[in-house]
């Protein structure tokens, strides 16, 4: 069976709060922008899969919407698949999480969530999910936890622009630069995962266009 992760990570950045919100809950309200939004339009052409599931973050429900209505499939939306949690900031920045969590993957910002933490938490959920649905699915999620889950399952490196990096097979599947959308593919057999794959959603986009 394939299980495809996917982060869009094209969100709407020009947002002023009137209110105060928290960091997470702005976080889960933030939706995709319009670019976002065509994105997932095209790629949801290209990938054919019998379940459906979601984070509650408005980002991937924005994108799985895309994905049901193209496989005419309900959406699962499951909190688990959220993104890492942050924390509290106070004066630090998301930058030096980044920096610090690629290093050490139980750093955390109080009430935050480690790497580590985040991997625990996603692949309890995944493997929940491939159990009671046996068909090739898709996981609508977020960078972080993607990274997070993938932990286990590949080598950990760095490239020149000293960001984390997760190879498999000697071939570099994910890492933390910034990108419009992640699409890993996972294949597995007897739920144990026996390839790992990056797609490229600019050739899927040149496939359905």
């Amino acid at each position: 069976m394939k299980v495809y992760l996917i982060s869009n990570n094209l969100v709407l950045e020009n947002i002023i709060y009137k209110t105060d919100e928290s960091l997470e809950q702005k976080r889960i309200n933030r939706p995709l922008s319009i670019p976002g939004e065509n994105l997932a339009l095209k790629v949801s052409k290209a990938i054919k899969v019998g379940a459906i599931f979601s984070s509650d973050y408005a980002s991937a429900l924005g994108t799985a919407k895309y994905l049901s209505m193209a496989n005419d499939l309900p959406i699962y939306i499951d909190s688990n698949l959220r993104d890492s949690k942050i924390g509290v900031l106070e004066k630090n920045n998301i930058k030096m999480l980044r920096y610090m969590q690629e290093r050490d993957f139980n750093f955390r910002y109080p009430e935050g969530e480690s790497l580590n933490e985040t991997k625990l938490r996603m692949v309890r959920k995944i493997n929940d999910i491939i159990k009671n649905y046996p068909v090739d699915l898709a996981i609508i999620t977020h960078k972080r936890a993607i990274l997070s889950y993938l932990l286990d399952y590949t080598e950990q490196g760095f490239n020149l622009d000293d960001r984390l990096i997760l190879s498999y097979n000697d071939t570099v599947v994910m890492d933390d630069c910034d990108k419009d959308m992640d699409i890993i593919e996972l294949t597995y057999d007897d739920g144990k995962i026996i390839g790992i794959n990056t797609l490229d959603w600019e050739a899927l986009n040149e496939s359905t266009s």
